[in-house]
């Protein structure tokens, strides 16, 4: 596969870490000049040349609508790629865009960046996000998994390296997640086959190594593959007023309600689960209203990502089964920068009991800030 100069890479890693604490409007636009464009150069595509083609159009029914990039070899069209603003989190609805524009064109492969996060899809293993994700790449840190957006390098498409590479990682993952819906199934399997060269005395034992050797595979193979990143345990919260929040910028706030027991949860975790987040919103922060004694918004973060709607409990790492007892197929996991879950010296208080939140609120960090009571949200 294509060998990326390390150097550029590096040096396009630290620019956008830059561009992550600049004054500059993180827009589409800059986004698109400041990080998506110099990477297509450093994968070898000429943004200047006639290979790359800015706003294509896609013509859908009786509309026409345009994709951010269209990249050609010799003439053929061979690679779509749908770009949004730096800030704004790459959701369901962004990825079945890109993958229904590679249908149109009948095309395989198409990517959703936002500068942050890369998505590549195979477009022949399926029509929805679950179905054509190959890979997704955290652009904002130096990580083995960089190595994955040399699948979209031009030398990797003109060979058709990106073919084999796409097979062997959703074939894997298909492994893993056979192996943990039948994890006791193949836990028996692989007992049987011991049992024959070390006879059944040995069977108690030859059981327990078993179901090991099972958990082990799935985690080897899971290292060859990007998966959903595992909850990281935080610290203790560090507590400040809400005017102290008036520097970070504008976004919306969803309000997610517990007991008081529940907070271990998002202080072990550094996320909050399982719960839908809308569509209709992409919130930037989050906020913890904890009911009695509380009975206030307590908690504080930034939202670092949404998972997209769960499967299988298997899909979170280090959670104890315990905690796992409000995990429901298809709710979501809220998960927050790192350092950024502060507890609020000047909670907001619920003036009714009556009017108690017991389901999912949305709000702006402005109002947060001003209000005196939970209703003023």
């Amino acid at each position: 596969m294509m060998e990326i100069k390390e150097d550029l890479l590096n040096r396009l890693i630290s620019d956008i870490q830059e561009f992550s604490q600049t004054d500059l409007p993180r827009s589409e636009t800059n986004t698109k000049k400041k990080i998506i464009e110099p990477l297509l150069d450093v994968l070898g595509w000429d943004t200047r040349s006639n290979d790359v083609t800015l706003n294509y159009p896609i013509r859908i029914g009786t509309s026409t609508n345009y994709v951010d990039y269209a990249l050609s070899l010799e003439g053929k069209l061979v690679l779509l790629i749908e770009a949004k603003p730096y800030d704004d989190d790459l959701t369901s609805r962004d990825s079945s865009q890109i993958i229904s524009y590679g249908l149109v064109e009948r095309i395989r492969w198409t990517a959703l960046t936002n500068g942050r996060v890369l998505k590549i899809f195979d477009i022949d293993r399926g029509n929805t996000e679950h179905e054509c994700l190959v890979v997704e790449v955290d652009l904002t840190k130096r990580s083995s998994e960089l190595e994955y957006l040399k699948l979209i390098s031009r030398q990797s498409i003109s060979t058709r390296e990106i073919e084999e590479a796409s097979t062997r990682l959703l074939s894997t993952r298909r492994a893993i997640t056979n192996l943990k819906q039948k994890h006791e199934e193949a836990e028996e399997d692989l007992v049987n086959v011991l049992l024959k060269y070390t006879g059944v005395q040995a069977e108690s034992r030859v059981r327990e190594i078993s179901s090991q050797l099972v958990t082990q595979i799935v985690q080897l193979l899971e290292k060859k593959v990007e998966v959903k990143p595992p909850l990281e345990l935080e610290g203790e919260t560090r507590p400040i007023y809400r005017k102290e929040l008036i520097s970070k910028p504008s976004g919306d706030v969803v309000i997610c309600s517990s007991r008081v027991e529940a907070v271990e949860f998002l202080k072990k975790y550094n996320a909050w689960g399982f719960i839908n987040i809308s569509e209709r919103h992409s919130p930037k922060y989050f906020s913890l209203y904890v009911g009695t004694p509380n009975s206030s918004v307590l908690y504080f973060g930034e939202i670092d990502s949404i998972t997209q709607p769960l499967d299988f409990m298997y899909d979170l790492q280090k959670i104890s089964q315990e905690e796992m007892s409000t995990f429901e197929k298809g709710k979501q996991v809220v998960y927050l920068k790192p350092g950024t879950l502060v507890e609020l010296k000047d909670p907001i208080p619920l003036k009714d009991p009556r009017k108690a939140p017991r389901h999912l609120r949305y709000t702006t960090l402005s109002k947060l800030i001003k209000a005196e009571y939970l209703e003023d949200l």
